[in-house]
């Protein structure tokens, strides 16, 4: 019987078409040296990011929100679930390999037909039992395809495990950035209010001069509009506000009503950003869509085997035993016993063409899997060079900023002397508080675009959640 199975095998092996080369996957890839060897706003290490980089920024509050929404976030737990439903099916496929097992007892009150093929019983109403012991069945995996099918699962579950990952890394780079917006515009509208007080004070010089016949009405007219932009603006900052708070909320886990956690007032900015001295194919593979892919690509190349499996005899051990009567008194004596085994063989001997058209559609799966990979290690690469340009220039703008800032504040200090003094009267010195602090504000918006930055190089990075505990 073995020798006649690997015969009827052999001759169906001579028409199983082969499995085709599939494409090929990204071996190497190059960066600009610039933006890592020769930008003033990294500085190259020896290490990969770390878990939890985020604590560079020293924000207590920030650690507490991002274990918040890694805790509660809704989408995590979708990706949580599907990681789940993947290892079940992991544990399902493992089951192929194993014996099964499963018991049937029957007891029936039936009457045989007169015109039917039963001898004595025709015509007479019978009790028939049957009491199978257990029925056993087992898959003999001569090609394999079980073992590939349950390696596909395993691939299966490593690529949802990554893509919890990926939506982890994500997730926090979300809170991040919506955490910094909401501190900033925070700040943002506490100068602005003071924006608002000082044009009411300029208001109420201006009136008196008016009053005193000292200014022409245009003056009050102007000021007023001024005024009200000012406040049009500290609106609109409120609003901005209330919309980064919601969808902290909304990342969080949380519903609007509830209580938003206190957060810290300012987070200590960093400089330059920290990132490894080396970035090849083999640190961009620790990106956890990178990894995704690569274990579509693995998935892809057992279902491949198993579709080419299918082209070979499938074949299953069948074994029973168990009690069959015709009438309960006569049941469980030795006569009523009766047992069956045997090889079952499915032969694919004409499928019209269904087999190869599975294969070519693995094959075909196969590649498109490799090309995903491909175009997730470009986007990778773009994501990174993006970030690593943006480092750059966004760090100059801050300091740009910073010393236009400082020019404003010795603006303010010397409108500031000269009323003190008496030399000048009130208005310059109002007039230079304002500009220093409108100056002030957009200090802040691109310190914030800096962490931004900051936040999207680290992204592009992987964020250290290549290896994140699930």
């Amino acid at each position: 019987m073995k020798y006649l199975l690997f015969t009827l095998g052999l001759l169906l092996a001579g028409c199983a078409p082969d499995i085709k080369p599939g494409a090929f996957a990204l071996k190497h890839v190059d960066l600009p040296k610039k933006l890592t060897e020769s930008n003033p706003a990294v500085e190259p290490g020896n290490m990969a990011l770390p878990e939890s980089w985020w604590v560079e920024f020293q924000d207590p509050g920030l650690n507490h929100l991002v274990d918040m929404a890694l805790s509660g976030n809704p989408g995590l737990k979708i990706a949580k679930a599907r990681l789940e439903l993947a290892q079940a099916s992991v544990m399902t496929s493992k089951s192929l390999t194993s014996i099964h097992a499963n018991n049937v007892t029957e007891i029936t009150r039936q009457r045989k037909s007169r015109n039917g093929n039963h001898s004595i019983y025709n015509g007479k109403t019978s009790t028939i039992g049957d009491v199978a012991l257990p029925t056993v069945n087992y898959h003999l995996d001569f090609w394999h395809s079980d073992s590939e099918l349950i390696a596909s699962n395993q691939s299966a579950e490593q690529m949802e495990a990554a893509q919890l990952r990926q939506a982890a890394l994500m997730l926090s780079a979300a809170v991040i950035k919506t955490y910094f917006s909401l501190n900033t515009v925070k700040q943002l509208i506490s100068v602005q209010t003071e924006i608002v007080n000082l044009i009411e004070d300029e208001l109420n010089i201006q009136d008196a001069a008016f009053q005193a016949g000292l200014q022409p009405a245009s003056s009050l007219i102007t000021q007023r509009a001024n005024l009200l932009d000012a406040r049009n603006a500290l609106a609109a900052l409120q609003m901005r506000s209330e919309i980064m708070r919601f969808s902290l909320m909304e990342l969080l886990g949380k519903k609007p009503r509830e209580t938003l956690p206190v957060v810290s007032a300012e987070a200590t900015i960093p400089h330059r950003f920290r990132i490894p001295q080396r970035i090849d194919l083999n640190l961009i593979a620790q990106r956890p869509d990178v990894q995704a892919a690569l274990w579509n690509i693995r998935r892809n190349s057992h279902l491949e085997k198993v579709a080419h499996a299918a082209f070979y005899p499938n074949i299953n051990l069948h074994a029973l035993t168990g009690f069959n009567s015709i009438g309960l008194s006569k049941l469980l004596v030795p006569g009523g016993f009766t047992y069956a085994f045997g090889p079952a063989i499915n032969l694919p001997l004409f499928e019209g063409g269904y087999l190869v058209g599975k294969l070519h559609e693995s094959e075909a799966t196969y590649d498109m899997a490799v090309h995903k990979y491909n175009k997730a290690v470009f986007a990778a690469i773009r994501q990174i060079t993006d970030a690593l340009a943006t480092l750059q220039y966004t760090r100059l703008q801050l300091d740009n900023r910073a010393s236009s800032l400082e020019l404003k504040t010795s603006q303010e200090h010397i409108a500031e002397s000269g009323f003190r003094t008496g030399i000048t009267s009130k208005l310059p010195y109002l007039k230079a508080t304002i500009h220093m602090d409108r100056e002030k504000m957009v200090y802040m918006e691109e310190s914030l675009n800096w962490l931004n930055s900051i936040t999207d190089a680290a992204t592009a990075l992987g964020g250290g959640f290549g290896k994140w505990s699930l």
